[in-house]
């Protein structure tokens, strides 16, 4: 029994589609990460998978059980934890307030004292939600979604305006979730974030899911790998290397872009004996990220 099933969902307002026939699914202890540009529909789909929003059309499982329009139970709300991109909480309630008041939400979750230390802000505890910065309001959002133990974990954009330390501290914390079981959906502009946590990444672009895959694997999706280099070749000179697709060069470093590196680099060699700070690397998250999601108008205007 899968935690979260999702075939073909549709959402439009008017006649802006927004979801175009969405198929996910995550296992226990699996997290999924969903990418895209803003306005791919990243956050309706969250929403309508909460039952915040209606979809048109589609099959939404959760735990197994069908749901149907905005009708959430509250046995099943209870398995489930929640942080959005644009969380508010009342201004004027300290830390602990808001601990205790989300505590007392749930049968069975963490204790007001037990959130305010899952959050980091034992030295907070007495602060007023206003008065926090944006990073320590995100780890308060985090712990808050966590109150109730969720056995399925929603989070939109969770580092948002949080310091690489509470950043990094959060994404241990997520590791540790997925090691006791908890399945965990996660919506982030950070593709160094997708790429430390994730084991799925669903790209979805224009309402539509474009790739799927783990990270790995949708880089693997670009025939190419990067070969950096210092060389005393031109720019035209690189350019007639076996197998080499592109050629850039920033000051002394030369990027190439090649469809069997192991080729270019011998022939690099063969040409360049004085080659230096020579290295093969495949392609990075962010370059398969931003092919995926490319409109055919880009594709053609980096090909003229």
């Amino acid at each position: 029994m899968l935690p979260l099933d999702v075939q073909r969902l549709t959402k439009a307002y008017g006649s802006n589609t927004v979801l175009a026939g969405v198929d996910i699914s995550l296992a226990a202890g699996e997290v999924l990460c969903v990418l895209g540009p803003n306005g791919a529909g990243k956050t309706t789909l969250i929403l309508t998978l909460l039952g915040l929003v209606k979809a048109d059309s589609g099959e939404i499982r959760l735990f197994g059980n069908q749901q149907q329009g905005i009708t959430r139970s509250q046995a099943l709300r209870q398995q489930l934890g929640v942080m959005m991109q644009i969380g508010s909480l009342s201004a004027n309630l300290s830390v602990y307030e808001q601990c205790d008041l989300f505590s007392s939400y749930y049968a069975h979750g963490y204790s007001a004292a037990e959130l305010v230390q899952l959050a980091g802000l034992e030295s907070h505890a007495i602060q007023r939600f206003g008065n926090l910065s944006g990073g320590q309001k995100q780890r308060l959002l985090f712990a808050l979604a966590l109150a109730g133990k969720p056995k399925l974990l929603f989070l939109d954009e969770p580092t948002l305006g949080m310091d690489v330390e509470a950043r990094q501290a959060l994404w241990q914390q997520v590791k540790q979730l997925r090691q006791q079981g908890v399945a965990v959906v996660l919506t982030t502009h950070y593709l160094e974030e997708a790429e430390q946590l994730a084991d799925s990444i669903a790209v979805l672009h224009q309402g539509r899911i474009v790739a799927k895959g783990s990270p790995e694997e949708l880089k693997a999706l670009m025939q190419y790998k990067v070969v950096r280099c210092r060389s005393r070749l031109t720019d035209a000179e690189l350019a007639l290397l076996p197998a080499v697709l592109q050629v850039s060069r920033k000051q002394q470093q030369i990027t190439l872009h090649s469809r069997h590196a192991e080729q270019t680099v011998r022939a690099l060699l063969d040409a360049d004996q004085q080659v230096t700070d020579l290295e093969v690397r495949p392609v990075a998250l962010e370059q398969a990220f931003l092919h995926l999601t490319q409109t055919p108008a880009t594709q053609q205007e980096q090909a003229a």
